[in-house]
């Protein structure tokens, strides 16, 4: 039975690694959605103006905006998972080593997940907080989006286990990275409306879980309509993640 004091300890012992290096942390936390911001929502929406989503006419800033809080939360979940701990397991051994105190496999294996979850939510969270201050975003929908981003980074983060698990060398990651990661920023509405795709890639793009949540974020804080697939998308996903990343890490650790 996982005991959540054990899960609270190695999510603290993850914290305090982090504030070791918290500046550059910061620093690259606000970086990456302020350079996205420039560089598409001024730069390239300055160029495109409005943009037409489900009947609601939306700045191309705003528009961008609520997709890269979506793709944050992927990026952020995932790599920092998937890389983060693969280290820990691999070349640390951090895993094994606190597997061997009174803290069990499980509550390290959910204390990882919540952890790079915490991360990446809180990278989201400094998306959502521009966009709310430079006015693009409903402020109370900005707060009920902050939900679904733990979420959200619980599923990109158990991805990330989950792969971590599978790899047998660091540079396997590499291949989930390309062929599963980086297609989802690319067509799931990110950039663009699933609208703009054929129908064929439409389908494809609802298959995987960053469109629903890029919908659903735009539906919080926006105010687009609710697109009600999202939530079994989401839920199908998680579902199926969460405990098969947790059994994939436990038989490779338990080898």
């Amino acid at each position: 039975m996982t005991a959540w004091w054990g899960v609270r300890c190695v999510w603290l012992r993850h914290f305090d690694v982090y504030r070791k290096s918290i500046v550059y942390g910061l620093v690259t936390t606000f970086i990456e959605p302020l350079l996205y911001l420039f560089s598409f929502g001024f730069g390239l929406g300055s160029m495109i103006g409005k943009v037409n989503l489900l009947g609601v006419e939306l700045t191309y800033r705003q528009f961008i905006l609520a997709g890269i809080v979506a793709q944050t939360l992927m990026f952020q979940g995932f790599f920092e998972a998937a890389y983060g701990s693969f280290i820990r397991m691999y070349y640390q051994r951090i895993f094994q080593a606190i597997a061997v105190t009174p803290i069990t496999l499980s509550e390290v294996l959910w204390a990882e997940i919540i952890w790079d979850a915490s991360k990446a939510t809180f990278s989201a969270s400094v998306v959502i907080l521009i966009g709310s201050v430079m006015g693009d975003f409903s402020r109370w929908g900005a707060l009920a989006a902050l939900p679904l981003c733990f979420a959200g980074a619980t599923l990109f983060a158990a991805l990330g286990l989950l792969v971590a698990a599978k790899s047998k060398t660091i540079e396997e990651i590499s291949y989930p990275q390309y062929l599963l990661v980086f297609p989802m920023f690319l067509f799931c509405g990110v950039f663009f409306p699933l609208a703009t795709l054929p129908s064929y890639l439409q389908w494809l793009a609802w298959g995987l879980p960053l469109t629903s949540i890029v919908s659903l974020t735009r539906t919080l804080t926006l105010g687009t309509p609710l697109q009600p697939q999202v939530f079994i998308v989401i839920a199908a996903w998680l579902a199926a993640l969460v405990p098969w990343s947790r059994q994939a890490m436990s038989r490779r650790l338990i080898k």
